[in-house]
């Protein structure tokens, strides 16, 4: 039976958010928080969403395995996904679906989090999969804006209608840049591990001189 806050994942309160009865199939979208895993913390890249009016449903480091959920799945996230206009009618697509849950992973598009450590992947995508997400990709690979890199807006809405896994690039009418070029066949298959295999490799390695800060944000979303 799903559930509408996933197991074992951190609580923080994300604020008063909109509840939609939505049709259609769910969905899963993948963003970014364009932050280092190994410096700032699930709980903290959190809380900043929230401040920012983006709150998600699901915040996850892949690095330490960290999750911290702000929205019950019932609910709509406050991040912006994107909205089109067809027929003279205005659709806000993160309003569609039965769910759309929102997954924001602490890493950068520049540096994929598919190419390091996925620690805890297998019980997040378990819970997606008992809302009756699909492990489907329908958009092809992320990174390329849109579904295959330049479809028409209504390719896009008829691939959204599919329902399954989407980057935030690839929701019809986004403006995100993000996640960047992950390996979708890794993230789907739940292994919890980077392209190296066993353990993965660190994302930003020590030494690597990052800094603690963040890239400029480009509201309404996380790039």
């Amino acid at each position: 039976m799903a559930k509408a806050w996933m197991p074992g994942a951190e609580r923080i309160d994300g604020g008063p958010a909109h509840t939609v009865k939505g049709a259609g199939a769910p969905r899963a979208v993948w963003t970014v928080t364009g932050s280092d895993p190994g410096v700032w913390s699930a709980a903290e890249e959190a809380r900043r969403l929230l401040h920012e009016g983006r709150s998600t449903h699901l915040v996850w480091n892949p690095v330490s395995g960290e999750v911290v959920q702000l929205l019950a799945a019932t609910r709509r996230a406050g991040m912006a996904l994107g909205g089109t206009t067809i027929f003279g009618r205005h659709l806000d697509h993160g309003d569609e679906g039965r769910v759309c849950l929102v997954v924001a992973a602490v890493g950068t598009k520049e540096r994929p989090f598919t190419d390091g450590p996925m620690t805890g992947l297998s019980t997040l995508l378990g819970w997606l999969d008992s809302w009756g997400v699909s492990r489907t990709w329908p958009a092809g690979p992320p990174g390329r804006r849109g579904v295959g890199g330049g479809a028409t807006v209504e390719a896009a809405v008829r691939c959204w209608s599919r329902g399954g896994h989407f980057g935030h690039d690839q929701v019809p009418g986004s403006v995100a840049s993000a996640p960047g070029p992950v390996s979708v066949g890794l993230l789907l298959s739940g292994g919890g591990s980077g392209a190296s295999g066993g353990q993965g490799v660190p994302l930003f390695p020590k030494g690597s001189g990052m800094p603690r800060s963040h890239q400029e944000p480009q509201l309404p979303v996380i790039t």
